[in-house]
């Protein structure tokens, strides 16, 4: 074990150590069998993340509402979770998403749909709920309900079939700082990268270095999220590739059409996230992009242009004129980057 993750779980189990005197009266604290560093600290900020490894064992198949839905069902699966983003102080936190089927992505519509978390390494039933006629679902969690500190796994499973997909949920105290990132020529080795993927079948390739940089974040109290114009029916592969490329885990939030254009349409949905995540509490200190879109929704978000950095060169001259404006810093490289974050205060 090197030096740094030493300290980080030396951080963690003292400050697990007082979590009854440190939370505030009114705020969700930790739950006291992941309080005790086995879940490891996600960072200096030491939340734990809580995983399950397996699927919960949802039960057995019920029958259908509607025969209906036995048609729609025939489709390839294409659910997804909208990862919950909380502070502890929350007094409600909402577990949503959409069941859709097919390469249509037919809505699976008024059928039954059950949500699981993941609790001290075990799955948790936490309730049930009804899809909308566009296949959403929605359950609110209040008062004893609430999930505790942590980023955990979450589970839907549909009743009729007993299909489902993962998703997250991070609970964490007010303030924390997030280090939010675009993904498609940002992560990705060029901007068509995924979609030129969706065609061809060929795999889609990391800048190198990427891990290194949000993994130096992370160790200095910056909690990932990705953020991503592309269409929400893309979450799965998403976070998959994101898994699979050695990116530690956070939050993902992608666009809710199918196709969200470069330009206005790009910044008004960055940017709504982004007050969504201020809104929940949490400080968006760190941007990173590759577009002027990138740039206009990290300013909206009140960042200053020496904690929003862009990856260059494939769009130098989009955003030539804001990086001599100084409303972002360029980079050409992840580890030329990861020596810029690497300086950061430790949160």
């Amino acid at each position: 074990m090197n030096s740094r993750h030493l300290l980080s779980l030396l951080t963690f189990s003292v400050f697990a150590g007082c979590v009854a005197e440190s939370v505030p009266d009114g705020e969700v604290g930790y739950d006291p069998r992941e309080a005790d560093g086995a879940y490891g600290p996600i960072g200096v900020s030491a939340v734990p993340d809580v995983r399950c490894a397996a699927a919960p064992n949802a039960g057995a198949k019920r029958s259908w509402r509607h025969l209906t839905s036995r048609a729609v069902a025939l489709g390839s699966v294409k659910h997804r979770g909208f990862d919950l983003v909380a502070s502890s102080a929350a007094t409600t936190q909402v577990l949503a998403g959409e069941i859709s089927y097919g390469v249509n992505d037919k809505a699976l519509e008024d059928e039954a749909v059950d949500v699981f978390a993941c609790r001290a390494g075990s799955w948790q039933k936490l309730g049930s709920a009804l899809t909308s006629n566009e296949g959403a679902f929605s359950l609110t969690l209040r008062g004893a309900s609430l999930l505790p500190i942590g980023m955990r796994d979450l589970f839907v499973s549909v009743q009729g079939d007993r299909t489902g997909t993962r998703f997250l949920a991070l609970v964490t105290a007010p303030g924390t700082p997030v280090a939010v990132s675009d993904i498609d020529g940002t992560l990705t080795s060029s901007e068509n990268a995924f979609a030129t993927s969706l065609v061809t079948g060929a795999s889609v390739a990391l800048h190198p270095g990427a891990p290194g940089t949000f993994n130096a974040l992370v160790v200095r109290g910056y909690q990932p999220v990705y953020l991503t114009a592309r269409g929400d029916v893309f979450t799965t592969d998403t976070r998959s590739w994101l898994a699979a490329k050695g990116l530690p885990r956070g939050p993902v939030r992608l666009a809710p059409s199918a196709i969200t254009l470069p330009g206005d349409a790009t910044v008004e949905f960055k940017s709504g996230v982004l007050a969504a995540l201020r809104g929940a509490g949490l400080e968006v200190a760190v941007g990173i992009g590759n577009r002027a879109s990138d740039i206009a929704a990290y300013v909206s978000a009140g960042l200053a242009g020496d904690r929003v950095f862009i990856k260059l060169p494939e769009y130098t001259s989009e955003v030539s004129a804001d990086l001599n404006a100084g409303r972002a810093t360029g980079f050409s490289s992840y580890d030329a980057l990861t020596s810029v974050v690497s300086s950061l205060p430790v949160r």
